[in-house]
């Protein structure tokens, strides 16, 4: 076989897995960004399904009141809470359509729904009416606790649903991280792949068609002007350097958009921290990691104040810049080894590490109330940020994540309430049973 066919099957091969190369890495894109989708597609399902239990738990909420009192001003959020109760059971119907028992599952609690509102319906039109009789029926009604045997059976059965979701986002994210490390061993596999091949063609026109070529010249040299001529000025050495760095550039861009889709699942799009997927694991290995020297592990979880009527006042364009200064001012007051998250909405959580005493705990506190105590201009006009922060320390008050996470949002709310103070250290007395359920 002469060399200019050996030429040109090697170029042809090397042709031919570049093509190749470039639609498997697509491909393989493509795969990537569709189980991301359901990775998301999963958080939608939980955070669905927590809005769920919160407008049943505000139309509940308004009920009571409306009986307590009989002021009409709390029939407002009962009907917002019904209203949206069966908005957000129709979405989660929508979410989970390609899966028969979670299905089955919404369909009782639709039903166990049914009766529950009949029952708050029933209470408010007896207490509507003039009769004593009809009011002392609604208030016996709701001692009897059949609704709230309705709204244990409906946590339950969400809890459930809850935990199977569960389940299926580490699953598609075990699916997600799989195919991530496949592109990088496949990716790495190519790189080695078309470095020997480069250093195959590079050899083969060396030795076969250069060293000639040199000779040749050399020998021209010395009978025109005597002197050596450069080879360097021939050697395709820009062609071969061109397509590896080609390949070189796509491969970076694979373990760019790798890394993008990585951080995309993890992280909240507007402020840049951490979202609540991995929250439970990082406070696990924190607690894991407490010794008996008396280390301790803070869980705050901070809410903002008045944020709904802002949003609702100024726009959401507002509200995202409050998040967006919340977040920033979170970061500047925490310790390098501390984690911030934002739940959704205008909630927060920060996990504080490797704490000696717990005047550390309060010193960070009263850094982050500080943070807060300067406005915030947003297109001229000047805002308060001010936070409610709920305390809960390991391994005082508990060695389990669930419950540190918990016992802060018992304290943060306590502190909600508190109007002298913006902060509240988590202690037993706070866990009531009313507490206890409105979490």
């Amino acid at each position: 076989m002469s060399i200019r066919y050996k030429l040109k099957l090697l170029l042809l091969i090397l042709f031919i897995s570049a093509i190749g190369n470039t639609i498997f890495i697509f491909i393989l894109e493509d795969q990537e960004e569709d189980k991301l989708d359901w990775v998301i597609h999963t958080h939608m399902v939980l955070t669905q399904s927590e809005k769920l239990h919160s407008s049943m738990i505000d139309a509940e909420t308004g009920q009571r009141g409306y009986l307590l009192t009989k002021d009409t001003t709390y029939l407002e959020p009962y009907y917002l809470g019904l209203t949206s109760s069966q908005q957000n059971l129709k979405t989660l119907m929508q979410l989970t359509s390609d899966n028969p028992g979670q299905q089955e599952r919404l369909d009782a609690i639709k039903n166990m729904m049914v009766k529950k509102f009949d029952e708050l319906s029933k209470t408010i039109s007896l207490m509507k009416t003039s009769s004593d009789q009809a009011r002392n029926e609604a208030l016996q009604i709701v001692k009897e606790d059949i609704g709230k045997k309705y709204m244990d059976a409906i946590r339950d059965e969400l809890l459930e649903f809850n935990s199977i979701e569960q389940v299926l986002l580490e699953e598609r994210k075990g699916d997600f991280r799989e195919s991530r490390a496949y592109i990088t061993t496949i990716v790495g596999a190519e790189i080695i792949f078309f470095i020997t091949m480069a250093l195959v063609t590079w050899i083969f026109i060396r030795d076969k068609l250069f060293s000639p070529l040199e000779k040749l010249l050399e020998t021209t040299s010395k009978v025109e002007r005597g002197e050596k001529q450069q080879i360097s000025d021939v050697l395709p050495d820009d062609e071969m350097g061109y397509l590896l760095s080609r390949f070189y550039q796509m491969s970076e861009k694979i373990h760019s958009r790798t890394e993008e889709l990585s951080y995309a699942a993890s992280h909240d799009h507007l402020t840049g921290l951490r979202n609540r997927s991995n929250l439970k694991r990082v406070i696990d290995e924190s607690l894991v990691n407490i010794t008996s020297d008396g280390q301790k592990v803070a869980v705050l979880f901070l809410d903002l104040n008045k944020f709904k009527q802002l949003n609702d006042t100024l726009g959401h364009d507002a509200g995202d810049a409050v998040l967006i200064e919340t977040a920033n001012r979170l970061k500047d007051s925490v310790r390098l080894d501390d984690d911030v998250f934002r739940l959704g909405g205008d909630e927060f959580v920060i996990v504080a590490k490797y704490l000696s005493e717990l005047s550390e705990v309060k010193k960070l506190v009263s850094k982050i109330a500080n943070k807060f105590s300067s406005t915030y201009i947003f297109q001229g006009e000047s805002l308060d940020i001010s936070i409610s922060i709920g305390v809960a320390i390991a391994p005082e008050n508990t060695m389990y994540s669930v419950e540190l996470l918990k016992f802060a949002d018992i304290a943060m709310y306590m502190a909600k309430a508190d109007k002298e103070t913006s902060f509240k250290f988590y202690e037993k007395s706070m866990l009531t049973p009313a507490i206890d359920s409105h979490h």
